[in-house]
């Protein structure tokens, strides 16, 4: 959501400095609007899910507050509402993407510096007005009250779900394939991803790759052990039972990202009971435990380093059962929506007696 949210931003900065505030409902759930979805060409299914991402948030805040006429406002990420000053008190819930994609991904220096700055200035101001500021994982806290200038104590971890996604088919099975989710096969490391499963083959392990969402280059898409299951749509009954299908089947998940927050994707793939091996990068390390609900690799490693652990782990079929077990039970207990509803309500609570 937020790297599509940033793409509105591009064509707003300029001399206006323009940012179009979403609504917030009383049930706490501000949504995309048609009209912008159009602007930004955003695939339908993408856009649903960054939809299901806020929903799912907002129930859960939402199911754990009291219900009275008193309830706070509670915003999805800052930026949308930098222009927005409401005068009631205010909680932001954010993932900490702004500085990330902007200033970890604009390594090509295709945004001006001063318009990034300016809009981060913005969004610091938003967040220290805020009663509280939850992150999605105590990495984007840390950071978020580094770069801000944010007073200690006001931005918390309150963790991430799952997006909507549909129940595995079971028996839940183990085959010799990795899948990579992804809206961008460039910055989420396709290339390093096909180069380690590339690696993993040449060490005898009968091994392929499936990638669901952005289409790899088709010097990829040639290679015998890769297949692109295109963009699925969670609103489509056809799509959800495709997605269920694979990630049901599939042997474990792999996201190489060289920068990344707390990805969604994890507790989806653990929500079907499989393990993801990922870069050490961002908030990932705190949502997995390394051979044990996973297997994490260093941001440097090379495609030979990652696919000696890819030929590992699938020689010894049981470290994929026993990793995607553990995934599960550990992404449910702290990984779920329900969890950052409990920790979200508790901090409402606390700010509302001192």
């Amino acid at each position: 959501m937020q790297f599509h949210l940033l793409r509105a931003l591009e064509a707003e900065l300029g001399a206006s400095h323009r940012i179009a505030p979403v609504d917030v409902p009383e049930e706490f759930l501000g949504k995309w609007t048609s009209r912008l979805q159009k602007k930004l060409r955003i695939p339908r299914c993408y856009a649903y899910y960054s939809e299901s991402r806020l929903a799912a948030f907002a129930e859960a805040v939402h199911a754990e507050l009291p219900d009275n006429d008193s309830k706070p406002v509670v915003f999805f990420g800052p930026l949308p509402f930098v222009k927005c000053r409401p005068s009631q008190p205010y909680f932001i819930y954010t993932d900490g993407a702004f500085f990330i994609h902007y200033w970890e991904y604009n390594a090509d220096h295709s945004h001006a510096k001063k318009d990034i700055e300016r809009v981060a200035l913005s969004e610091a101001e938003f967040m220290r007005r805020s009663a509280g500021v939850w992150c999605s994982s105590q990495w984007a806290a840390d950071r978020i009250t580094r770069e801000y200038h944010l007073p200690a104590g006001l931005a918390h971890c309150a963790g991430t779900g799952p997006g909507d996604v549909p129940p595995p088919i079971e028996p839940v099975r183990y085959e010799n394939f990795l899948v990579m989710i992804a809206a961008d096969f460039e910055r989420k490391q396709g290339h390093l991803t096909v180069e380690a499963v590339t690696e993993a083959r040449k060490r005898g392990t009968d091994i392929g790759i499936k990638f669901i969402g952005a289409k790899p280059p088709t010097a990829v898409l040639i290679l015998p052990f890769v297949e692109w299951c295109g963009w699925l749509d969670m609103q489509k009954d056809t799509d959800r039972a495709r997605f269920a299908d694979i990630m049901s089947r599939a042997g474990a998940h792999i996201l190489l990202s060289r920068a990344d927050l707390t990805p969604l994707v994890i507790p989806e793939a653990a929500s079907y009971s499989k393990a993801t091996m990922a870069a050490s990068v961002g908030g990932i390390p705190e949502m997995i435990r390394d051979g044990e609900s996973g297997w994490l690799v260093r941001p440097e490693a090379t495609p030979a380093e990652i696919g000696e652990r890819i030929a590992q782990v699938f020689n010894e079929p049981y470290r994929l059962v026993q990793a995607g077990a553990t995934a599960h039970s550990f992404c449910a207990e702290h990984w779920s929506w329900e969890a950052v509803g409990e920790t979200a309500a508790a901090q409402v609570t606390k700010c509302a007696i001192t």
